[in-house]
């Protein structure tokens, strides 16, 4: 089945340059374009649509209008702004109804890819129930300010250590809570950080990007009511299954871009829980109460109970939020039985890791513990990997956790 994709700007020239960069996209994509949010507006009321894709500068009404309405009255639309660097100013106002930004100019290649993953993205849960209470019981998490901020910065092709350090200085919240989590014993550092500056530095956009959407993920989540678990010790996991899959990597030999995919991964592997647990509460503190009953684990349960697990709601709404693939993937398969074909890299990385922190760091016993699953067991090698793995991080002695 066709996906319905709408292109919103008030430039002539814009929308017929979309037309022939997208022509090849025919067969897959069923494309609508508009000069004006009205008539976008005037579309949607008419044809359902998976996507709006607008520009932030319009008369009349300005992008982040234009998403703002389509947030309240079509909920489950992927929305994407494009705009261009002097656009940045209403990026504040732009920030709730968007799920992904797009930097003009943008390449034909960038534009599909986003697109396509998107609509990937929501096909991974496959219970439409689910998939209606998750698009359309108030708006789904956006990415914060500051990541894309700092995404925009990094778009230019040589970004400036000091603009990065500055975005994340201008939120004071946002610097207190990143300098107490580098400089806690996840990360490791032989020196103390000071400053955003600093910490852009020492840690790399990358990594600081990672750590910036994690507190936004936690941050945003919470909301009113029982909770169906500890999300301090759910945070603290996190952190910890991160911390581990960056030591993996470094005992792999894994490159910079894959090191960074993997604990990008594993710090975000559970925000379907968080994500199920708001949309959907009584079903998940049903899956909950069966899990603790019979200690069986909660993928298992959500799968028979709701259809769905949070692996595949995780990896949906990382999906939406534009993440490398190997991000995506990653969460999407961190239980999965088979393992990742191709060389060892992030998306086995996250998985053994998550592994291997339920088995060190055991913080709720009736729960079932993950095991290997043999398959991806046997792709690194057998146990005497997943043994050396353990002893290397038994040494690195991760106890603190992250208030």
């Amino acid at each position: 089945m066709k996906h319905t994709i709408l292109f919103v700007d008030d430039e002539p020239n814009i929308l017929m340059s979309l037309k022939r960069m997208l022509r090849p996209m025919r067969e897959k994509w069923d494309m609508h374009f508009a000069s004006s949010g009205k008539e976008a507006l005037e579309i949607m009321a008419k044809v359902p649509v998976d996507a709006v894709v607008s520009d932030m500068r319009m008369p009349h009404m300005d992008g982040p209008e234009l998403l703002s309405r389509v947030m309240r009255l079509y909920p489950d639309a992927v929305r994407f702004a494009l705009s261009g660097y002097s656009d940045q100013e209403m990026v504040g106002r732009s920030i709730a109804p968007t799920h992904q930004y797009l930097t003009k100019p943008c390449e034909a290649e960038v534009l599909i890819t986003a697109l396509e993953q998107a609509m990937n993205a929501r096909e991974m849960v496959g219970n439409p129930d689910v998939l209606k209470k998750i698009a359309r019981l108030g708006h789904l998490p956006v990415l914060p300010e500051a990541y894309n901020l700092i995404t925009a910065e990094l778009a230019k092709g040589e970004p400036s250590p000091k603009v990065v350090g500055d975005i994340v200085a201008r939120d004071l919240g946002l610097s207190a809570n990143i300098l107490k989590l580098v400089n806690s014993a996840y990360f490791g550092l032989s020196m103390h950080i000071t400053s955003p500056h600093q910490a852009v530095i020492v840690l790399g956009t990358g990594v600081l990007r990672s750590v910036i959407l994690s507190l936004h993920v936690f941050q945003t989540f919470p909301g009113e009511g029982p909770r169906s678990f500890s999300l301090p010790l759910l945070w603290n996991h996190c952190l910890r299954t991160s911390a581990i899959a960056r030591t993996i990597c470094q005992l792999e030999n894994l490159d910079n871009v894959a090191r960074e995919h993997a604990c990008t991964a594993a710090l975000l592997h559970d925000v379907g829980k968080l994500l199920l647990d708001v949309r959907c509460p009584e079903e998940c503190q049903r899956v909950y109460e069966v899990v603790r009953a019979d200690n069986r684990r909660v993928v298992d349960v959500e799968a028979e109970l709701l259809g769905v697990t949070h692996a595949e709601v995780g990896a949906y709404l990382l999906g939406l939020w534009g993440m490398p693939s190997p991000v995506v993937g990653a969460v999407a398969r961190h239980h999965a039985a088979e393992p990742e074909p191709g060389p060892f890299g992030a998306v086995e990385a996250a998985y053994f890791a998550n592994l291997l922190e339920h088995d060190i760091f055991v913080f709720n016993e009736h729960y079932a513990r993950p095991v290997a699953e043999p398959a991806r067991l046997a792709a690194i090698g057998g146990q005497a990997t997943l043994d050396r793995w353990t002893k290397t991080i038994l040494d690195m002695g991760l106890t603190q956790e992250a208030e």
